[in-house]
């Protein structure tokens, strides 16, 4: 009986562990004052000037967005993501007929990864209901046919870095993507990005299900 009532109290503990993480880790976000970088609570942006006055990427829905095992990374050590910062034309001054490009302010985060751990807990119950999940089909991945896509028909490194080939600056970086973002959401955004951003200077392309596939999966191995 002993047993059997410990095995209940393990399997109680096992499932409260989670929701006890991320109560753990709300609190570690206040603390932090992350709330005074990113916007925790929806919505987006609604004008250019609450854009311009944009310090770092929007959390509200980090759980539809991110995969938990890099962000628990990602909190640990943050990286630059975004050579041109978050809202581009802050980084950029003039130099004679030049551009220059200031470095961006770096995210303060050097948690330990016990809180970097109860932080991504949190972070993601944070989701947007409306997203639909299970609509990425892993598939073989045919990188020729998407950079053509991706790099000609599109110009998407006009705004992002692709992995060994350069590009932009003034979006988020490529490499890597595939372990920092949840596929599903990336399929979610390239088929709508005013949907997430209402701002956001992607536009809004009209790309059947054969092509999101096709960038979803290259992105999800780009390195």
């Amino acid at each position: 009986m002993t047993r059997i009532l410990a095995l209940a109290v393990s399997a109680l503990m096992a499932v409260a562990a989670p929701s006890a993480m991320a109560a753990d880790g709300k609190a570690l976000v206040e603390s932090n004052k992350c709330g005074s970088c990113h916007k925790m609570v929806g919505p987006s942006a609604q004008t250019i000037a609450e854009v311009m006055k944009r310090k770092a990427p929007d959390l509200f829905y980090a759980g539809s967005k991110f995969n938990k095992d890099w962000l628990v990374k990602y909190i640990q050590s943050p990286t630059t993501l975004r050579a041109g910062g978050v809202v581009y034309l802050n980084s950029i001054s003039l130099n004679g007929e030049a551009d220059v490009v200031k470095d961006p302010p770096k995210c303060a985060s050097k948690l330990s990864a016990g809180d970097a751990a109860a932080v991504a807990d949190y972070l993601m119950t944070l989701k947007d209901a409306s997203m639909k999940t299970g609509v990425f089909k892993p598939g073989k991945v045919k990188k020729a046919r998407a950079r053509v896509v991706m790099m000609k028909d599109e110009a998407c490194n006009a705004c992002h870095v692709f992995p060994g080939k350069g590009g932009g600056i003034s979006c988020p970086t490529f490499e890597g993507i595939g372990e920092r973002l949840n596929p599903d959401w990336m399929y979610s955004f390239i088929q709508d990005p005013k949907h997430w951003d209402p701002k956001v200077w992607m536009a809004k392309r009209d790309f059947d299900d054969a092509t999101l596939q096709l960038m979803v999966n290259f992105l999800m191995t780009a390195d």
